[in-house]
């Protein structure tokens, strides 16, 4: 039983790791909708270059919280803790469906950073976690 509810989470796994790290992808190419509903209406360029730039940063952040989550993953560090495989599961799977709508309604870009606490820092401070928790092993 535990063998086969493994199996099935390491393929799940991967595969909204992937998503998310996807659509995070196709939201720093398309931010500009979402950092023009952030502004007001009377805007300077300065008011947009600096949303904009905090924008390409979280995005960046959450690129690399992913790709440091799949070398932990890959690399066998978390491969088959459940526990971690299941938050890891909820947060990416919420945050691709998270950052879908954001693009689509095109959200302001204050949601933004909701998203990124719970679904790309939690995820990627738990994965440390337990890169720790295997150098204390060693």
């Amino acid at each position: 039983m535990v063998k086969s509810f493994n199996n099935r989470l390491v393929p799940t796994r991967f595969l909204t790791l992937i998503a998310h790290f996807t659509i995070a992808v196709v939201a720093l190419w398309a931010k500009d909708e979402n950092v023009r509903a952030s502004l007001p209406v009377d805007y300077t360029p300065t008011d947009f270059s600096a949303k904009s730039n905090e924008m390409t940063v979280g995005l960046s952040l959450a690129i690399a919280f992913i790709a440091l989550e799949l070398i932990g993953f890959l690399s066998g560090v978390s491969f088959f803790m459940s526990f971690l495989s299941l938050i890891s599961i909820a947060a990416h799977s919420s945050a691709a469906v998270l950052l879908a709508h954001f693009l689509f309604d095109v959200w302001n870009c204050e949601v933004y950073w909701w998203i990124f606490a719970f679904c790309s820092a939690l995820p990627a401070i738990l994965e440390v976690g337990a890169f720790v928790k295997l150098l204390q092993q060693l």
